[in-house]
């Protein structure tokens, strides 16, 4: 850690704040003991357990805003202080959290054997609350891991959909005891699952362990039957089963328990200026900091207690990285009612603290991700946006019940100068919809290239709801959402900045809050939104080609036709040109209703160029890990590296982690987990070990 890191800084928590504990728990206190590696290999190690020594306390508690001591209130998660009664309230009779439907696997990994295969091989049980696992438990490997890896490999999902609680209800005029079921009712709203792989591809071996990481959040939706977040984003798409009147008694928006808010979008091996520490994010305004080597939530906070700078109740899961200036890139959503803020933010060894590189006025928009190069940031504000200008959302609905989708408004391309501090142009291009931006970069010629995964609409967040998953026969259209590899280009940005300053009579920004206005008149009068696709004409208002007709377009172009999800690219390529994109994808047998192959796609020839599949198998993000080079001088080609993914098998009721050859797609080996991890849309991440 830089000298700088380590500083004194406003917002480290004092003891006091270290002893904060809930009520509802008896607080036992526990030596916080990681778990430490063979002798052999405690000098790899040595830059991630150092952070947990017990003489490193004292330093990690003053050195970064997000640097903190693990003995915050862990003792929800201490397997030795949880008490029977605890853990029975917690757990169904299979040992499960309250499964609603069927087991999901038991919750000691074994070795693969000879089962008797289920028949029913649909993805339907990767969406059942799964158990965690105590310990580290050691994998049998099937084939042969290359051996150069060697590290760490985290990811995150949801765990727990359902959750039981009791209610009293009138029998013939008597009180009576009841059982009902509170459940999340999208793919990206169940209470997360953190897991954790170990390679040593010397040794050829694989440990794994896993945690559930909100025990407290899901004794909560117990007491009050159902889940209204006291902030927005808070839920994607799931009923509260919450008064309006809870919806409108919002608290603090910092939260002080480390297992009380759901971060399950991303898992981070590291923020720059933290060492040796994990996070997790979410949709609004958190991270929660847990162990990296047991899983256990020890922190969760605010970007805003970080850098008070960094305000706005709603933030982006999918934070950018620049290796070369060793910065970490983010935003933060200060929402209006008729537009927003989006508050550019970077953190660095050298600026632990960080700082606001730009704020940039905009629509209010859903944005899952962004795109950086050397130079630029690049926000896509699609036009799945706020109804009801932004009231709903502001009440802490869910994003899906607070945004619509408005075909005849643009999607727009807000440029900011990384150097200057300041939005440079904004581009348009017709509606459409996506989750994952792939690349940008920069050509040389003042332009920008930027690869976004599309879809023609919002429709693909609607299906991703937890009853389609469960109920795919019922999932309207019948299959998801195709999308399509495009590529946007930005052209001529030094000229059309000049001519954008010039124009100031016309800024987007301020035209994008009249349109926001108007825009929601036009769905009050339910004639503007929509998620009917086939019937959408899509020709926008006179108002809305008034004002966006004054900005430049952005050309595009598909580069592959197969759909495809969670896409990735080789580290080393991001923000450079790059030939390889790859995700999960559908198979020639696939019915559409869930991802189920692996697939690498070449984007010069704009073909799919390698597959993986496996019958009745269904993977999870597939995340590139690159081969290290040997030497300072070998030149390593782009596909060069490995793809790890969580595949559910169906047929076998249970997972394994899948290894893969970035080159082929072929098998290098496989590791049967013996419980079943439920699939997800989080994004993982990795760390070497040299």
């Amino acid at each position: 850690m830089s000298d700088k890191a380590d500083v004194e800084h406003p917002l480290t928590p004092t003891r006091e704040d270290q002893a904060t504990s809930d009520e509802s728990f008896s607080v036992i206190s526990e030596s916080a003991v990681a778990d430490k590696p063979a002798d052999s290999d405690e000098n790899e190690w040595k830059n991630v357990s150092s952070d947990n020594s017990d003489d490193d306390q004292g330093k990690r508690a003053t050195s970064h805003p997000l640097q903190q001591s693990s003995a915050i209130d862990v003792s929800a998660y201490s397997n030795d202080t949880w008490s029977q009664q605890q853990e029975s309230s917690l757990l169904d009779a299979e040992g499960l959290p309250n499964a609603q439907d069927g087991d999901s696997g038991a919750t000691t990994p074994v070795k693969e054997r000879e089962i008797e295969l289920d028949s029913d091989t649909s993805h339907v049980k990767g969406f059942a609350n799964a158990g965690d696992i105590d310990g580290i438990a050691d994998l049998e490997v099937e084939g042969q891991l290359p051996e150069w890896l060697n590290g760490e490999h985290y990811t995150i999902g949801p765990g727990t959909y359902d959750i039981r609680y009791t209610r009293k209800i009138e029998i013939d005029g008597l009180l009576q005891s009841a059982t009902a079921t509170f459940s999340f009712g999208h793919w990206f709203d169940g209470l997360p699952l953190a897991n954790r792989f170990d390679f040593n591809g010397k040794r050829n071996a694989i440990t794994y362990r896993s945690r559930l990481t909100c025990r407290r959040l899901v004794e909560k939706i117990r007491d009050h039957h159902g889940y209204a977040p006291p902030h927005p984003a808070g839920l994607f798409k799931t009923d509260s089963n919450q008064t309006m009147l809870v919806k409108f008694l919002k608290s603090a928006p910092k939260a002080n328990k480390p297992d009380a808010e759901p971060c399950a979008a991303r898992i981070l091996a590291g923020i720059p200026g933290v060492d040796g520490r994990l996070f997790a994010q979410n949709y609004a305004n958190h991270i929660q900091e847990l162990d990296p080597f047991d899983l256990k939530p020890t922190r969760v906070l605010c970007w805003d207690e970080v850098n008070p700078a960094f305000k706005g109740y709603s933030s982006c899961p999918n934070g950018q990285y620049d290796p070369q200036t060793g910065e970490y890139i983010n935003f933060t959503m200060e929402i209006g009612y008729q537009s927003t803020s989006y508050n550019f933010f970077s953190i660095s060894d050298r600026n632990p603290k960080g700082s606001i590189i730009a704020s940039v006025t905009a629509p209010t928009g859903y944005v899952h991700s962004f795109s950086l190069t050397p130079k630029y940031i690049v926000l896509v504000v699609f036009p799945l946006l706020t109804n009801t200008g932004a009231v709903k959302f502001a009440w802490n609905e869910s994003i899906m019940d607070s945004f619509s989708f408005y075909p005849s408004e643009p999607t727009l391309f807000y440029v900011i100068s990384r150097d200057k501090g300041q939005h440079l142009v904004t581009y348009r291009a017709d509606a459409c919809f996506a989750f994952h931006h792939v690349n940008a970069y920069e050509d040389g010629h003042d332009n920008i290239n930027v690869d976004i995964l599309c879809y023609k609409d919002a429709t693909i967040a609607h299906q991703l709801t937890t009853e389609n998953m469960r109920n795919p026969s019922e999932m309207k259209p019948s299959r998801l959402a195709s999308s399509e590899l495009r590529r946007f280009v930005l052209s001529n940005i030094e000229d059309e900045s000049l001519s954008y300053l010039t124009n100031n009579s016309i800024l987007p920004t301020a035209s994008g809050v009249a349109s926001r206005v108007s825009s929601m008149w036009s769905y009050l009068r339910g004639t503007n939104a929509t998620t009917d696709v086939e019937n959408s004409t899509a020709q926008p208002s006179a108002a809305a080609a008034g004002w966006y007709a004054t900005l430049p377009v952005a050309s595009s172009g598909q580069l592959v036709q197969s759909s495809m999800e969670l896409p990735q690219v080789n580290p080393l390529y991001r923000m450079h040109r790059h030939k390889y994109v790859y995700g999960v994808g559908f198979s020639e047998e696939s019915d559409g209703k869930i991802w189920d192959s692996i697939i690498k796609t070449d984007i010069e020839t704009h073909k799919v160029t390698a597959t993986w599949h496996q019958e009745n198998c269904y993977p999870s993000e597939a995340v590139f890990i690159g081969r290290p080079s040997a030497s300072a001088d070998e030149e390593l080609q782009e596909d060069d590296g490995v793809l790890v993914s969580i595949v559910l098998d169906s047929a076998r009721a249970t997972s394994f982690l899948l290894v893969l050859d970035a080159s082929s797609l072929q098998v290098l080996a496989k590791a049967y987990l013996g419980v079943l991890v439920p699939l997800s849309f989080g994004r993982g991440s990795y760390r070497l070990r040299t």
